[in-house]
């Protein structure tokens, strides 16, 4: 089971706070109407939602369902946070075949968004897990700053402390919901090749070495694996290539650059990873459908169109 929440809204956060339970106290029978996060911190806390049996310890997090009735099944030694809250787009559901497959096409397809349009706002579901471990990693310490974060302002009670709360909080679903896909895409599961696990890894070096000069051989080195294997398994799961997805990413880069600076395109075709500016051109042609030259020109068009429009409204001709 996992959950489909929408971020375009933030939560209604009524409480966040620590709780440290000792025996002989067994969390009490309750159903709540509102959605309670529970992040544990130190113990082990057993609880039992809609018959079933749960053993949280460090590092785990669960979502209490407002639909559900939860309680303790005995007595806990333990320390975790919690967090009350509303949201109006929350939407249940059960894991699909396809559901990991899924979240990695959302995944490749968000890194390769212009990360300077509105249209990323057009679909922001994430979609958060029931259950998780995230164990003592980096995630999970975030996780803990940013409720911690929330909890504060939550009791300052300062000027818009809600909205300030509500976004630690927000944050702190995105992190997990972003941990929940890169554990599931990074375990080992059945009938999937071994080779599926650099798949994420893959992708965040992409993004982050995309101005590298990238070769077959590299990515052997850095993955330890076979590149012609792995670029099989990266296309099945991915859709395309490897180095169709590199160059979708340079061309994606290449085109903030020109829209945005005043930098000369062979300049600009070395920043983004390509050696050789008419190749640069030809690649950038293959996937805009015109040259750099023709798109630094249309984007130029279309901002002094939005100057003058600007200009219009102040002025009152618009």
């Amino acid at each position: 089971m996992y959950y489909e929440i929408n971020g375009n809204i933030l939560p209604q956060v009524r409480l966040v706070d620590m709780a440290v339970l000792e025996p002989p106290y067994v969390h009490r029978k309750r159903q709540a109407d509102e959605y309670i996060l529970y992040i544990m911190k130190k113990g082990t806390l057993y609880l039992q939602e809609n018959g079933k049996k749960y053993e949280l310890s460090e590092g785990d997090v669960m979502l209490l369902d407002s639909d559900f009735v939860h309680q303790g099944i005995k007595a806990s030694n333990c320390e975790y946070f919690y967090i009350h809250f509303r949201h109006p787009k929350v939407i249940r559901k059960l894991e699909e075949t396809d559901f990991m497959e899924r979240c990695l096409q959302i995944r490749s397809e968000s890194l390769q968004e212009d990360s300077g349009s509105f249209e990323i706002y057009q679909d922001s579901w994430m979609r958060f897990p029931k259950f998780i471990s995230l164990q003592t990693g980096s995630s999970y310490l975030q996780v803990l700053k940013l409720v911690q974060e929330a909890m504060d302002q939550n009791q300052n009670q300062m000027d818009n402390y809600k909205v300030s709360c509500a976004c630690k909080i927000m944050e702190a679903l995105v992190e997990i919901a972003r941990e929940a896909v890169s554990k599931r895409a990074l375990k080992q599961m059945p009938g999937i090749p071994r080779s599926y696990k650099n798949i994420h890894e893959l992708l965040n070096y992409l993004n982050a070495n995309y101005q590298k000069d990238i070769s077959g051989n590299l990515i052997e080195e850095e993955f330890s694996c076979n590149f012609d294997y792995l670029n099989r398994v990266f296309k099945k799961n991915i859709g395309k290539t490897i180095f169709v997805y590199l160059n979708e990413i340079r061309i994606h880069h290449a085109k903030e650059l020109i829209a945005t600076t005043s930098m000369k395109i062979l300049s600009i075709g070395y920043r983004v990873g390509f050696q050789d500016v008419c190749y640069f051109s030809k690649v950038f042609k293959k996937y805009t459908g015109m040259s750099p030259g023709q798109y630094e020109k249309l984007t130029s068009h279309i901002e002094v169109e939005k100057g003058l429009l600007q200009n219009n409204k102040l002025t009152g001709l618009g």
